[in-house]
């Protein structure tokens, strides 16, 4: 499959899916895989002169592009609703002098049924580097109202594949039916848009909450790192084990010293880690997952008792 990249529209609560077209344009599929090696924030603009287009301008990052210049390959003058364009620098020798010194490149988000790519010099057809595969129709409403609403911010992020996300979020959560009763752990990993990596729901044998919040946390940090993740920010909504995580707190419970010494090494194996307490209504999934494993433990030693 084609590596792929998200556009996420906040205001609009959308995010849309478009795959790179590799094979016709491997150039510029790199130079913007290489551009979003880290999400970047946008801004996305009506530009009724780029056929209808909305135009994102993405800054240089991680050496490239030089000049804003673009692979000349997979070139169009005939988009359709869904294509992502690369268009090409200004032509005229005073733009070429000021583009000398800057190297933005502009992606064009292409919804209309009919039109051409044009920049301010004139007609120029554009890179096709990608299409929407999901979320288009979403999208195409989106960019309509960009028209009349004006600047949007955007987000664009590639696509995370297992072994290449670099920063995640972690939630987690614990639950136990009688504290201590049949308990679970349950946790969440995303990235910082908020698309879900992997989810985990553990049923536990029967404990206290605190063991079950530790138990969470020390799943979570190792699925984290089994994805290779090295920037990682936990949010859960347990206010001691966040305090004693951070050193505000000492962990005087025995039951608890040995879980909290495991995930402060698990805690260094990260490049960066940090940590915050939420409240419980913004901590939802991972308290679901929790207590789905409590409940499905719970079940199995009644089923064990009869």
């Amino acid at each position: 499959m084609n590596p792929r990249i998200r556009i996420i529209l906040r205001d609009f609560e959308l995010t849309a899916t478009a795959e790179l077209c590799v094979e016709d344009a491997p150039q510029a599929s790199e130079m913007l895989l290489g551009l979003l090696r880290t999400p970047v924030l946008s801004v996305a603009i009506h530009a009724i002169y780029a056929g209808p287009a909305v135009l994102v301008d993405i800054p240089a990052r991680h050496g490239e592009p030089r000049g804003g210049q673009i692979p000349v390959e997979n070139q169009t003058d005939s988009p359709r609703p869904g294509d992502l364009l690369l268009l090409p620098p200004p032509v005229n020798e005073e733009d070429l002098a000021r583009v000398a010194e800057a190297d933005d490149v502009t992606l064009a988000v292409f919804y209309g049924d009919h039109g051409r790519p044009l920049t301010p010099q004139g007609w120029q057809p554009g890179v096709r580097v990608g299409r929407v595969v999901e979320g288009l129709e979403e999208l195409r409403e989106v960019c309509r109202r960009i028209r009349f609403e004006g600047a949007c911010e955007v987000r664009l992020a590639r696509e995370p594949e297992p072994g290449e996300v670099e920063t995640a979020v972690l939630y987690t959560d614990g639950a136990s039916r009688g504290n201590p009763g049949p308990a679970g752990a349950g946790f969440v990993l995303a990235t910082d848009d908020g698309m879900v990596l992997a989810e985990g729901s553990v049923p536990l044998a029967p404990t206290t909450v605190n063991v079950a919040e530790y138990a969470a946390l020390v799943a979570g940090l190792e699925e984290a790192l089994r994805q290779g993740v090295r920037r990682l920010e936990l949010r859960m909504d347990s206010e001691l084990i966040i305090r004693q995580l951070t050193g505000a707190y000492r962990v005087r419970a025995p039951q608890l010293q040995p879980m909290f010494r495991e995930a402060k090494q698990l805690i260094e194996r990260f490049e960066e880690f940090t940590c915050r307490h939420i409240p419980r209504e913004m901590n939802r999934r991972a308290d679901q997952l929790a207590g789905d494993a409590a409940r499905r433990m719970k079940e199995k030693r009644t089923d064990d008792a009869d």
